[in-house]
């Protein structure tokens, strides 16, 4: 195990994790390690799941949200994410639609969620929430897509973008000083930026297609503690592709419930500073001496509300 990190075992398929554990002179067949992985303490996990799922979403007035595909028993699924800083919870379903997402934040059919929503402007995230806050990284991304073949293209995209990045800035600087001058400044500035007609067809285009999501690109004016972008989600999918180019995805439901659960844990226990390997071992082991997950996400809010 030497030059591998406790946490790096979950990632690692059974083959490898039992001739690692061979190799300690630990004797234990592939089929005992997936017991121990899906099925040993899964009510328990299960639970931890459910508690970060409540806990994240009780401690704070917005969530982040994003999914990518995966494999379960052979057919295509889809992996979500709920998260902010303090948290993160994974689910794996067949589809990825908004009734699909609705059930995992506990929404009935139509209902749509109090909580700020912070996505990447997929169709799925439509009509979920009563404030969705749109991610301006995402944003920005999509001129990044234009390939202008004349120079002169090439130099209009460059300085729009320059002037994008530039109120993007201002943007932050009211995110973390928040002043009501400034905000009436930032509107206006928004729609005269996103006014500009350069002649470069595509480039125009997109312009407006931006300006059409004024109100979700600024929800931070009205919202001033809510995040610029949607990175914690996209950060947090990460580890799933690599675990998923590793194993291929799900192949049982208890396989599924293992991934959910215990991503959910590995992500939160690192956003809270908590170590996961002691974490995961003070469960199997039935002491439950460590502090809870939901405590302490429940905790950390409170006191990072405090300080602000």
């Amino acid at each position: 195990m030497e030059g591998r990190t406790r946490e790096d075992l979950y990632f690692i398929n059974q083959n490898k994790i039992k001739k690692i554990l061979e190799e300690a002179g630990i004797v234990i067949s592939a089929g005992e390690i997936s017991n121990i992985l899906t099925q040993e303490k899964k009510e328990e996990l299960t639970k931890e799941h459910e508690e970060i799922l409540k806990a994240g979403l009780d401690s704070s007035n917005y969530f982040h949200t994003d999914d990518t595909g995966i494999k379960h028993n052979g057919e295509n699924h889809h992996i979500h994410v709920i998260c902010n800083e303090l948290f993160s919870a994974f689910f794996i379903t067949p589809k990825k639609d908004s009734n699909t997402i609705r059930g995992i934040l506990g929404l009935k059919k139509g209902e749509k969620t109090d909580k700020i929503m912070i996505t990447d402007d997929a169709r799925q995230f439509l009509d979920i929430a009563v404030y969705h806050a749109l991610c301006w990284i995402h944003e920005i991304r999509l001129y990044k897509k234009l390939n202008p073949i004349i120079d002169y293209h090439r130099i209009q995209l460059r300085d729009f973008l320059a002037r994008v990045w530039a109120f993007y800035g201002r943007l932050n600087d009211f995110h973390e000083n928040p002043d009501e001058e400034e905000k009436e400044r930032l509107e206006n500035e928004f729609d005269e930026l996103f006014s500009t007609n350069t002649g470069y067809e595509e480039l125009d285009k997109r312009i407006a297609l931006t300006k059409e999501k004024k109100e979700e690109l600024l929800l931070v004016l009205r919202f001033p503690e809510i995040p610029l972008h949607n990175n914690p989600a996209e950060l947090a999918l990460r580890e799933l592709v690599v675990k998923r180019k590793i194993s291929n995805g799900t192949r049982s439901g208890d396989g599924k419930a293992a991934w959910e659960n215990m991503m959910s844990v590995l992500d939160t226990c690192r956003k809270l500073g908590v170590s996961f390997f002691d974490y995961i071992r003070d469960i199997f082991s039935g002491k439950y001496a460590m502090a809870k997950l939901a405590h302490l996400i429940s905790r950390n809010a409170s006191l990072k509300s405090t300080f602000h």
